[in-house]
């Protein structure tokens, strides 16, 4: 199984997504080691928390199912 793949096919979103984790990965614990593991600044901490917030609510919107009820 390989991550980067859908439906037999690369997905570029898949690779782009990953590179972008590991540079911003590799931000954040620059930042870290530079000033004594003191917390990240909020910018770091909004775009952590607006990440995960995107994903569980695209993933909660997803599964909403809307009918007619009739």
């Amino acid at each position: 199984m390989n991550v980067f793949k859908e439906n037999e096919n690369y997905s570029w979103r898949k690779i782009m997504t990953g590179i972008v984790s590991v540079v911003f990965a590799t931000a954040c614990i620059g930042y870290l080691i530079t000033h004594s593991f003191d917390e990240l600044p909020g910018s770091y901490q909004g775009i952590i928390g607006g990440v995960f917030l995107f994903y569980f609510a695209k993933n909660a919107v997803r599964n909403v199912k809307f009918g007619t009820g009739g």
